[in-house]
Formats: structure tokens, C-alpha cells, sequence
């Protein structure tokens, strides 16, 4: 298998060798930068088509790359991962921790040509809270219990109980304001943000036109973004080298082929996404933790580092270890070691001393997660667990995410700034994200005492508590913690990527 793995590894590079070494030269010209009309447009090679552009409901990254620039927030994470006004210019929390106050900016305007009210901030986060809306960021805000609207530019927030992730909540982009009359999201993609949607082609690109009505003029640095869809990596590369396109994410592979090419820059960064296996805790053999275990102690992850990431991955738990403050040594967490041996016992404890068949999920434009998928399922395979890999285009791998009925899947999710996502959000009984079908009243308990207190060492405490439970049940396997990487043309300046995500080095890049 790891030969057959090199053998992909290596052709892809040949392909991306020959873009960068071509017979042909450099282009000089600048014309990827500028539209039609002469006006300077940054073009970003986008690697999976958007799956839906209504933030409340649509959690994919190709998703939020688009609506990120469309939408906007109360709040934003700036590049220091501080919480900095946007749609609200302040903000006071009550010496109880239970009401939230914020000031709207004035004059805000939508796309449509509609000023923001109060109203809007209420609809949307009731929007977010209604289960007809089916949004996946619902538990992210359960805490709000009532929201008043005194005036046009001032909006309450009453809660339950005090909640110290609710503005690290409110700056993620599905958090968006949105207007009350718009009623498909998808169809009609009206916000406030820096950049309106001009057109969209299947398959093919997205091109977002400035908003001249911006309420912070300065923030905007082009006239247009364009992402092209390009879901081969090589394509992407050659079309950067050629001058089509200014930026573009890259593999780790690449990122070294690339280090030392004219004209273009690399930039990688330690990110807050991890890789995991998710296990249906509600399927059998699944809704057994000691077949969970089992699987745990088959997998060596420091392979899938070194196979699928070449090093340019950290082992991790359910807390990126870029989150210094709040992630768990993953080497101190329990069924990190691979064992076979105690996998075998544990499995035929469970009733399957001869293993048994399975499937493995996972996306078919991802190659790190076929890789993975690949790894695991020749680890599997010493315990007598045998995996079939189905790939699954990416609109069908979200749906099947979502269903909630898959076996095991392969997949990539981002930690978050605060670790209420990593924990509450994705493993609590009601976390929005919980698609394993996972509930442990011991772990729903722990997070939520970790919401509602702003001591950071006692939420520490609580933290470490919560992922040491995760590692034992295993609702997922958390496996590797990657390093990022863009390659950025030299024509770019001010694209710094960062875990605060792309949207902000997007907006902070110009064009020479």
C-alpha cells in the first residue's frame, strides 16, 4: 500500500515539476490581476466548489472561504486571534456574565440596499436557534434565553447562565447577519460584508465584486476576488507559476518543491485543524467503546504523520496543539500507543474474535484523506478488521457527514480558537456538530461547567477533563494536526495566512 502511495506522491509531482519547469517563460504581464474593465482582481485557486453559501446551515470549508467575504459578523478574530469590533462597534457583559449588550455601527447597509437594524442581529441568531432551520452552529449559542431590541443600534442578550466562548462564537462566519425578507440564502446571497456575489458557475468559479457601501472602506484592498475551481493540485500550481491565478493552497509536498521558485512565495503555518476517524457510536459493533478502543490501539498515528503529512504534522488530541493554552499532550492521553495486541483482546471482549467488515468514508478530492483512509485501512487489517474505502465526491461526503449514519469516516475539522468547538460543539449530546451520535452525561456535565465560568484555570482543568473522556470513548480518533500552506505570487503582498483563517489574509492582501 505505501508503495502504491509513493508511487501517487511521485507522479504528482513529476506533473507539478514539468508546470513549474516548462519550456515556456515566466509571464511578465500582470493579467491575472486585472478584470476586463482594468480593475484589480485577486484570483485564488479554490479547491472544491462551494456546497451552499447560507452561512447558518452550511459548515464545509469551501463553503465559508466564499461567504466569509459575503457575510458578516458582530465581531471578528483579528491576526493576533483577538476579539476586535465589526458590525458591532462595542460590546458590555454584565457583572453576572448574563446579558450582552452591543452597539451596532450606523449605517450599515445589505447588498440589497437595506440599512441593518437591531432586528436583523435578533432575526439572525433566532434564525440560528430555530430547529427548522437545522443550522449547524445552534449549540454554539444555547445560552441565550431572550433577545431584546431597545433601539435601531442596540441589541441585548439575555442568557441562562454565563457563557465565556459566546464572543469567540460570534466572530465565526457562520454566526452572520443576515437580512430578515431574504428567505433562500443560497439563492439570494444578501449580506454586509466586504464583497457581494457578481456570478457563480458550477464547477468553475466564483467571482465576488467590492461592496461600495462598506461601512470600513480601508479594510477593502481589491476591487474583485475570483476563486477559480481547480481541484487538482497541479493544476493549481501551474496555474500560479503561469500567472492565472495569485494564490493558491498547496500540499506539504509541494510547499518544498516551491520553496526555492522565482516569483512566487511559500507561506505555511502550524493550523488548528486536525484529521480524525469518526465512529458511529450508534451502529454496531460501534455503540461498543471496547471495539472503539480496539480501533484505537490498532492505529499508529505517528505513521499517518510521517506517510501522509511528511512530518509537517503534530500529533494531536481533540484540541490542535496550536492552541497551546488549552490542548492536552497527546501523548499523555489514554490508547495513543498502538498495540495490536491489547486491540485483538479488546475486540474479541467485545464478541469479534475474528474481526469483521466495515466501511471507510471519505472524500475524494482530499488526497490526505485518502491517504489516511489507506493507512488505516492496512491497520486494520492486523487486527482482523476489514475496511473498504468508498471516496465520495464532495457534495456527497457532506451529506453523508451530516446523516449521521455513516460506519467510519475520514475527515478534517478545525479546533477553534476556544475550546468550547472542540468539546461541546462536536461531542456534547446537543452539539450542533455531534454527528457520531455520541452522549456522555459525565462529558455534557464538564463542558458545560467549563462554559460558564471565565476562570481559565479552572476552564483548563475542566478542558483536560473533557479530552482525557474523548480519548477513551473514542467518539473519533484524533490523528494529526497539520501545517498549512499557501503558495502566493509575487505580484501579492500582505497575505499572511493564519490560524485565524483565510478570509483575513484574504482581505489584508493587495496587489502591486
Amino acid at each position: 500500500m505505501r508503495k502504491k502511495l509513493g508511487l501517487a506522491i511521485l507522479l504528482t509531482l513529476m506533473l507539478i515539476l514539468s508546470a513549474c519547469t516548462g519550456g515556456s517563460k515566466e509571464s511578465s504581464s500582470s493579467s491575472s490581476t486585472k478584470s476586463k474593465d482594468g480593475e484589480k482582481q485577486l484570483i485564488v485557486a479554490s479547491d472544491q466548489d462551494p456546497v451552499g453559501l447560507d452561512p447558518h446551515k452550511t459548515p464545509a470549508a469551501s463553503s465559508v472561504r466564499v461567504y466569509s467575504l459575503i457575510y458578516d459578523r458582530l465581531v471578528h478574530m483579528d491576526s493576533e486571534m483577538k476579539i476586535v469590533p465589526a458590525l458591532a462597534e462595542k460590546w458590555n457583559i454584565s457583572e453576572d456574565g448574563k446579558s450582552i449588550t452591543f452597539n451596532l455601527v450606523k449605517g450599515v447597509k445589505f447588498h440589497n440596499g437595506r440599512e441593518m437594524t437591531s432586528e436583523d442581529v435578533k432575526f439572525s441568531f433566532e434564525r440560528i436557534l430555530n430547529p427548522d432551520t437545522g443550522s449547524t452552529v445552534k449549540s454554539y449559542f444555547s445560552s441565550i434565553a431572550k433577545i431584546e431590541t431597545p433601539d435601531a443600534q442596540t441589541v441585548v442578550f439575555h442568557l441562562s447562565a454565563p457563557d465565556a466562548a459566546f464572543l469567540n462564537n460570534a466572530s465565526v462566519a457562520s454566526a452572520a447577519i443576515v437580512p430578515k425578507e431574504v428567505k433562500d440564502l443560497n439563492t439570494e446571497a444578501v449580506g454586509t460584508g466586504p464583497f457581494i456575489l457578481d456570478k457563480m458557475e458550477a464547477g468553475q468559479f466564483v467571482t465576488l465584486k467590492k461592496n461600495p457601501d462598506y461601512y470600513n472602506k480601508d479594510r477593502v484592498k481589491v476591487d474583485s476576488i475570483k476563486f477559480n475551481i481547480m481541484k487538482d493540485e497541479s493544476q493549481r500550481t501551474a496555474a500560479l507559476r503561469s500567472g492565472k491565478v495569485d494564490v493558491a493552497s498547496i500540499s506539504a509536498d509541494t510547499a518544498s518543491l516551491l520553496e526555492k521558485a522565482k516569483n512566487v512565495e511559500v507561506k505555511g503555518y502550524q493550523s488548528m485543524e486536525y484529521s480524525y476517524l469518526g465512529i458511529n457510536t450508534a451502529k454496531k459493533p460501534f455503540n461498543d467503546v471496547k471495539v472503539r478502543q480496539a480501533i484505537s490501539f490498532a492505529i499508529d498515528r505517528q505513521a499517518i504523520v510521517d506517510t501522509v503529512w511528511k512530518g509537517k504534522a503534530a500529533l494531536t488530541g481533540p484540541i490542535s496543539p496550536a492552541a497551546e493554552q488549552w490542548a492536552t499532550d497527546a501523548g499523555k492521553l489514554p490508547g495513543y500507543k498502538q498495540d495490536t495486541n491489547k486491540a485483538k483482546s479488546l475486540l474479541a471482549e467485545a464478541g469479534y474474535p475474528d474481526g469483521f467488515d466495515t466501511t471507510i468514508y471519505t472524500a475524494s478530492t482530499y488526497p490526505d484523506m485518502i491517504d489516511s483512509a489507506q493507512v488505516i485501512q492496512e491497520q486494520l487489517k492486523a487486527i482482523g478488521v476489514n475496511a473498504q474505502i468508498k471516496q465520495l465526491e464532495w457534495g456527497a461526503y457532506i451529506e453523508m457527514w451530516k446523516s449521521k449514519n455513516t460506519d467510519l469516516l475520514v475527515g478534517r475539522n478545525t479546533s477553534g480558537t476556544d475550546p468550547d468547538r472542540s468539546t461541546r460543539y462536536f461531542f456534547s449530546t446537543e452539539g450542533s456538530a455531534n454527528v457520531w451520535n455520541y452522549s456522555n452525561k459525565e462529558f455534557d456535565s464538564i463542558v458545560q461547567k467549563a462554559l460558564e465560568t471565565n476562570d481559565e484555570n479552572q476552564r483548563k482543568t475542566y478542558y483536560d477533563q473533557a479530552q482525557t473522556i474523548l480519548a477513551e470513548e473514542n467518539p473519533n480518533l484524533f490523528l494529526a494536526s497539520p501545517m498549512n500552506f499557501y503558495a502566493v505570487s509575487g505580484r501579492v503582498q500582505g497575505f499572511e495566512p493564519t490560524v485565524a483563517g483565510e478570509s483575513v489574509a484574504l482581505l489584508n492582501a493587495s496587489l502591486k
